[in-house]
């Protein structure tokens, strides 16, 4: 039993690169120029990268269509093996080359005119970037958008078919399972051999997590071809295969064989193979198939939600993100704090944020700009997006983590209030940043926010400022204790004792300092409302 060539040939009519891959000028968007500078030759269109390889002068299997072709110590390279290993990048049709180059100096200049004499595009690291680095953002970027291999309600269709076919061939259940083993597709064919593993795993839309479990998916992920399982305990033999993209994984598929046991002992039947075979071509076909074309909603989105932050919105942008009309949606703007590693910090919040907030919220939609992450967030609970967040930030190396504060805004109608909501969820992110929070609402930073909003009046007409107030500050270290004292005073209620301790100094210094004072604040003859004003523009003035 086979299935047709035409079932598992890939449609004609959709080039490769549109189902998986990234082009270079798009892979150095997504990672940042800091990070990673692309050089095209002339005449040379945009490649597309598909995976990661390192050149190995040894190897014959070196590169292949879509790699990118890593030439580790370029600089330290005699200039003939460089020169061999373009002819492997070129004869291979790799993307290109990815080097590290010290821009300026004489050998490498050297070296980017030979990557360019040879017409390959070149892809050249930063200093303090690491290869393992490099190659866990690429595969990051290339495989995590597999987020969205959800399956379009055709393609579910589809895969359930394909589910029978092969159950009809093996005599068992058999279950298409994704990247992170949820049970996309079972088969249902009459009488089909079945165990209670397998019914638990369709019961729960997933396969378990069992220490046995965990060892047969790398013995599959790892191998090129099928891997069979004998029985154990009351589990059935298995035969399994990994979907594939190029070397992306997609997932798996699993087969309940009852005549597969002793496999050592038996070969699997041809019949059998190649139903497996065909079956994890054509899977992978679906997979891609679902994913270009919710990549391509997805990509509108981000291009829509990019031009309302902007203020450039086009027609049907507010329909694109709230079809509905009625929508709300909570803000998310996180920010890292600058240094050597932020772009590749912002990569990781970025990934993780959009794994962990996209599985409860299908319809989230997340950019990187500039130096923040922008999410929106279509739900009206900010404190459930407050868990999701700390959820996914719980992932995070703890350096990462700890440079990383996220805002969250109250939430906002999605078609009138979307660039109002984000300038608060920004600005909720500075006042987190200022407490020494890392994840900050509206109601956690509210006495913050109205600080910074008077800050931000004041600096707009400084008319409103009291001339006292600006006096006492603007005589510098010869009134800042002053200052200091006053600003401490009026927390305390007026309690010279409580202030005094809270200073360090004695009770009388405190009495001293507000005799002191009042020659600046005749607050003594005013009423509260002037107290009230004082404190507000000391705070908002001292910060």
């Amino acid at each position: 039993m086979e299935l047709s060539d035409t079932a598992t040939s890939p449609d004609a009519s959709l080039a490769w690169e549109d189902r998986f891959g990234l082009r270079l000028h798009e892979l150095e968007q997504r990672l940042g120029s800091d990070l990673i500078r692309i050089v095209i030759p002339d005449g040379l269109a945009d490649p597309v990268v598909r995976a990661l390889d390192i050149y190995d002068a040894r190897s014959s299997d070196t590169g292949g269509e879509g790699v990118l072709l890593s030439l580790i110590s370029a600089d330290a390279m005699l200039p003939a093996e460089v020169q061999r290993a373009l002819e492997v990048a070129v004869g291979s049709g790799c993307a290109g080359v990815a080097l590290k180059a010290n821009i300026g100096s004489e050998r490498s200049e050297a070296l980017m005119e030979r990557i360019n004499a040879a017409g390959v595009a070149a892809v050249v690291l930063a200093a303090h970037v690491s290869w393992r680095e490099f190659d866990a953002l690429l595969t990051r970027i290339l495989g995590e958008s597999a987020q969205s291999l959800a399956p379009m309600p055709s393609t579910g269709d589809k895969l359930f078919a394909l589910a029978n076919t092969i159950a009809r061939g093996f005599g068992g259940s058999v279950a298409i399972e994704d990247h992170q083993r949820g049970i996309l597709a079972h088969s249902s064919v009459p009488d089909q051999a079945i165990d209670e593993l397998r019914t638990a795993g369709i019961l729960f839309r997933r396969a378990g997590d069992a220490p046995v479990n965990e060892r047969r998916y790398r013995d599959v992920l790892a191998d090129e071809g099928i891997v069979r399982f004998d029985r154990l305990g009351d589990h059935l033999p298995r035969a399994a295969i990994a979907v594939r993209a190029g070397t992306i994984p997609l997932g798996t598929i699993w087969a309940v064989d009852p005549a597969g046991e002793h496999p050592e002992e038996h070969e699997l039947d041809a019949e059998k193979a190649q139903l497996l075979t065909s079956g994890a071509a054509l899977a992978a076909d679906m997979l891609l198939e679902s994913w270009r074309l919710s990549s391509q909603s997805s990509s509108r989105r981000e291009e829509s939600f990019k031009r309302v932050l902007v203020a450039a919105s086009q027609p049907g942008d507010e329909h694109t993100l709230d079809p509905t009309g009625s929508g709300t949606a909570v803000m998310l703007v996180a920010t890292v704090a600058r240094g050597h590693w932020v772009g590749v910090r912002l990569e990781e919040v970025r990934a993780v944020l959009s794994r962990y907030l996209a599985m409860y919220m299908p319809e989230l939609v997340l950019v990187l700009d500039s130096h923040e992450i922008v999410a929106l967030c279509p739900t009206g609970q900010v404190s459930t997006v407050v868990e999701w967040v700390a959820s996914a930030l719980s992932e995070l190396p703890p350096e990462t983590a700890d440079s990383v504060t996220i805002g969250l805004s109250d939430p906002h109608p999605i078609g009138t209030r979307l660039a109002y909501a984000t300038d608060e969820a920004r600005e909720v992110s500075a006042a987190a940043q200022h407490l020494g929070e890392r994840i900050g609402t509206v109601e956690r930073t509210r006495a913050q926010l109205f600080l910074s909003a008077c800050r931000t009046r004041l600096e707009v007409d400084d008319r409103l400022v009291l001339p006292e107030v600006r006096a006492l500050l603007d005589h510098g270290a010869a009134t800042a204790h002053l200052s200091e004292t006053l600003e401490c005073w009026l927390q305390e209620s007026g309690n010279v004792g409580r202030t005094a301790r809270r200073l360090r100094v004695h009770e009388q210094t405190v009495r001293y300092r507000l005799r002191r004072i009042r020659e600046h604040l005749p607050f003594d003859s005013r009423g509260p409302d002037y107290l009230l004003t004082v404190w507000a523009q000391l705070r908002a003035l001292r910060d």
